[in-house]
């Protein structure tokens, strides 16, 4: 039974010596840091050329790097050149086949009316502006309506009677038809003018006048009119008054 025990405690002795051993032997090893603890047995050669490969192994890796880093600027680059190029050029918007139909028609229409006018041969340049008249023809003489106010608001019972009137007694001007709310205070007119909606209109007769004044109270498409003591004549489609 002792001989039993001795001969366990001697194998465990054995073995704790050997760990011992061992670890003492890492304790002294010679590895610096930079090679791994199994190329401590390797000479001075051998690890000189290990470091010098892990060297150059790095030098590559970054030069790889910054080359790589150099294309992705470029690249990003050449597209912002790209893009601020196509920013700053102005764009051209097609005409829709409508629009060209359109102005075709307009210009149409328009060389229709010069030809017809009898001013097809005349330059763009040379052109003058004219002032719309009717054409009445009385005594020989011509005599007709001269708008110098806008006339496309004005209702057509008026211009009737300015047709007539210019027919029956002269040539006739207008100054006045529609007016804005700042003209209308400017000229003294009414709160409530009816220039103000374009359903008025002031005149004069180049002509004589004898007449007009009963011809107009009579007329039954007028409604108010009156004449100034400047020589103009008053005319609209209110309800009859003279004032």
């Amino acid at each position: 039974m002792f001989s039993v025990v001795s001969l366990g405690h001697a194998v465990m002795l054995l073995v704790l010596c050997t760990v011992l051993a061992a670890c003492a032997q890492v304790g002294t090893s010679t590895y610096n840091g930079k090679l791994e603890p199994e190329a401590a047995s390797l000479s001075k050669q051998q690890k000189a050329k290990i470091l010098a490969a892990r060297k150059r192994a790095a030098i590559k890796r970054t030069r790889d790097a910054k080359k790589v880093a150099a294309k992705r600027r470029a690249k990003l680059k050449k597209q912002r050149a790209t893009r601020t190029a196509l920013l700053a050029k102005p764009r051209k918007r097609k005409a829709s086949k409508n629009k060209v139909s359109r102005k075709k028609a307009a210009r149409a229409n328009k060389k229709t009316k010069l030809r017809r006018r009898g001013k097809a041969g005349v330059s763009k340049g040379k052109r003058k502006r004219v002032k719309r008249k009717s054409s009445a023809f009385v005594g020989g003489k011509s005599r007709g309506v001269a708008w110098n106010a806008p006339h496309r608001c004005v209702p057509g019972r008026l211009k009737k009677v300015l047709g007539q009137v210019s027919r029956k007694f002269g040539r006739v001007t207008i100054n006045s038809s529609h007016r804005s709310h700042r003209h209308n205070r400017r000229v003294g007119g009414k709160r409530r003018s009816l220039h103000l909606s374009c359903r008025a209109v002031d005149f004069r007769v180049h002509g004589r006048t004898r007449g007009l004044t009963r011809w107009l109270a009579r007329n039954p498409s007028v409604g108010g009119f009156k004449r100034y003591r400047s020589g103009f004549y008053h005319i609209d489609t209110g309800p009859k008054r003279s004032w």
